[in-house]
């Protein structure tokens, strides 16, 4: 199989520092991948706190994760702390990209890169719904730009 490649972001939205856990060590001594899952989880969601939302309510609509993808480039252990930047590209009629790239500071190393592909969703009709025009706003697209064309991430 070919290796992923997810460029590094080129605009960060939002940073948060994370310690790595000794719970999230696996049997090789080193940060487990299950784990860096969950790490970029919470990097979305903290991002989305950062906006004053949830997940559940961007102007009245939910997001949903449709797809996700990590380019793992170096090892991180056991109280390093990494440093999550959190970007947004490739907005679509439905969604967008949020591009994250992990560092290890201490290591002066990047950890990994990774993107969700996520879309709106109204919970209450059960579909997709487009992109509001005011969450694009926010994060500094505007309307008339070629939304497919800024890669952030």
């Amino acid at each position: 199989m070919p290796r992923l490649n997810i460029p590094d972001l080129e605009k960060t939205l939002f940073r948060m520092e994370r310690k790595v856990g000794l719970s999230e060590i696996n049997y090789a001594k080193h940060l487990d991948s299950v784990s860096m899952v969950k790490i970029l989880h919470e990097a979305r969601l903290q991002f989305l706190a950062s906006l004053g939302f949830t997940e559940s309510n961007i102007y009245g609509l939910g997001l949903v994760v449709t797809d996700l993808a990590i380019d793992y480039r170096s090892e991180s252990f056991a109280n390093d702390l990494l440093v999550i930047d959190v970007g947004a590209s490739l907005f679509n009629r439905y969604g967008f990209e949020i591009g994250l790239k992990v560092s290890n500071e201490a290591l002066d190393s990047v950890v990994c890169a990774g993107k969700f592909g996520v879309v709106f969703f109204d919970f209450d009709r059960h579909k997709i719904a487009k992109v509001p025009a005011a969450f694009k706003t926010l994060l500094g697209y505007s309307q008339a730009e070629n939304l497919n064309s800024c890669q952030v991430a």
